[in-house]
């Protein structure tokens, strides 16, 4: 076994080199004696080849280099990884992406740079999972995993969740990479429960509309009217963000196939307070919600909803659209004329329905809406719009 004094004690020679090996538990490990250095190194097969990996100067004067200690900890580490097929590149590799991090941003890049969600991804991982960035991924356990996401499902269940759902995508993304041997979060359960997530019945009731509303209004050109336009038009977020001037017709906003969720494009009758709402926005470009400098459908969506700071329990965007719904049903708007409206996708006497476009009957919805919605708005007395006839 080498020992610091028998290390110092090895004579440098005239010339050339000279190969010390030694005798303990790591096969292959010695220390090459140069005319002016001592570097440790340690000989393993790779994949069936052979090959001697340097491993450092040896710390001679104690003020540079790598002590004993720290070779035969560097060439346990080796041999292991020879035994995995693994070799010194590609363990550099691994630990210069290896932070949890560093691995979180790699994944960002690739996986969610168009993802619809991206800026949800983002805030979760510099906000929920801030703890972990400076550690290696590897050294993140399954517990530690369900540990956190059990604290969050007591408050936030839905959000725990989605929370599980991205760090299952991460470990998953980071094993395909091989950047990891294997995902902690596997096969995790829902800590908020899946059904719960998948069936949710968030509406706004009538003050927190009018909550909302106001905070539109302070949030501004283009996030506060673009969200405005969510609520009084019922569509989907991708179809109002990506509106563009050319769609809008005397007769309403023809939504075109290639932009409709369902692939089949639609009118939707514009109300008096949707046309209101266009008329005071900047026209400077193709599109009608877009950023100063680029014309392109917005992004960023949930960055700025957290900007709004209303006062009401926690919502996202999409309850809007399920708020149109269910108050045009209490408004007594028949429910196929709702559906229509919504362009969903229905069989049997809705089919027959869709053979033509009930139009007067949808304008009709939506300018009624549309008053109800200034009444709240303006404060008119209504604690819900449920249950108006």
């Amino acid at each position: 076994m080498f020992t610091d004094k028998m290390i110092r004690g090895l004579k440098h020679p005239a010339s050339g080199q000279q190969d010390v090996w030694e005798s303990g538990k790591i096969r292959g490990f010695g220390i090459r004696v140069g005319k002016e250095t001592k570097t440790f190194f340690v000989g393993v097969r790779v994949n069936g080849k052979y090959r001697r990996i340097s491993i450092g100067q040896y710390d001679e004067a104690g003020l540079a280099g790598v002590s004993l200690k720290e070779a035969r900890d560097r060439a346990y580490q080796i041999v292991g990884d020879a035994h995995a097929g693994i070799g010194p590149e590609a363990r550099k590799k691994r630990e210069e992406r290896g932070t949890f991090g560093a691995v979180a941003e790699a994944f960002m890049q690739d996986y969610a740079s168009k993802h619809r969600t991206r800026d949800e991804m983002q805030r979760i991982i510099n906000h929920d999972l801030s703890g972990w960035h400076d550690r290696q991924i590897t050294e993140i356990t399954r517990s530690e995993i369900k540990e956190l996401l059990r604290v969050k499902a007591r408050t936030a269940p839905i959000m725990a969740n989605r929370i599980k759902a991205l760090i299952s995508k991460m470990f998953t993304w980071a094993l395909k990479e091989e950047i990891i041997d294997s995902s902690p979060a596997l096969s995790l359960d829902p800590p908020g429960g899946s059904e719960e997530d998948r069936q949710r019945t968030r509406k706004l009731g009538a003050e927190e509309i009018r909550v909302v509303w106001n905070s539109f209004d302070k949030l501004g050109y283009p996030y506060g009217q673009l969200f405005k336009m969510l609520l009084v038009t019922g569509q989907r977020l991708g179809e109002v963000a990506g509106m563009k001037w050319s769609e809008i017709e005397e007769d309403g906003w023809h939504i075109p196939n290639e932009r409709a969720k369902s692939g089949k494009g639609h009118l939707i009758p514009l109300s008096s307070l949707a046309r209101e709402i266009l008329a005071d926005l900047p026209q400077f470009g193709e599109h009608v919600f877009r950023s100063r400098f680029h014309d392109k459908p917005l992004q960023s969506f949930w960055t700025a909803k957290g900007k709004l700071g209303a006062d009401i329990p926690p919502w996202r965007l999409h309850d809007l659209r399920r708020t149109f719904a269910t108050h045009l049903r209490s408004l007594g708007v028949d429910r196929l004329v709702v559906s229509k409206l919504l362009n969903h996708a229905e069989a049997g006497v809705t089919k027959i329905y869709d053979r033509y476009a009930a139009d007067p009957e949808k304008t009709a919805a939506m300018e009624r809406w549309a008053n109800r919605l200034l009444e709240i708005i303006n404060g008119v007395p209504a604690d819900n719009v449920e249950g108006r006839k």
